[in-house]
């Protein structure tokens, strides 16, 4: 009889289903009309938009900085500015 091996826990999957999940939970139990001001802008919405909204902006910005930041420091080592080796050893 052959033996199973165990598949390693993706904790990544669990915390950002739990990360979401609270996320939700937050943005329905907060219903009520809000006023928004950005720089010029003002304007009426309810409070589980904008919510969801800066969540979702926040999540986007958390994504994106990782990916520019590598892009950035791997494009420096190609030039010749930092060395490649280390880049590579940082990943």
């Amino acid at each position: 009889m052959p033996t199973q091996q165990k598949k390693p826990v993706n904790w990544r999957a669990w915390i950002i289903g739990i990360l979401v999940a609270l996320v939700v939970i937050v943005a329905l139990q907060n219903s009520q009309q809000v006023s928004v001001e950005v720089l010029f802008a003002s304007f009426n919405a309810p409070l589980i938009v904008m919510l969801l909204v800066f969540a979702g902006l926040g999540a986007l910005i958390g994504w994106a900085a990782p990916v520019l930041l590598r892009h950035r420091r791997t494009g420096r080592a190609q030039k010749g500015a930092i060395d490649a080796k280390a880049v590579e050893q940082k990943k």
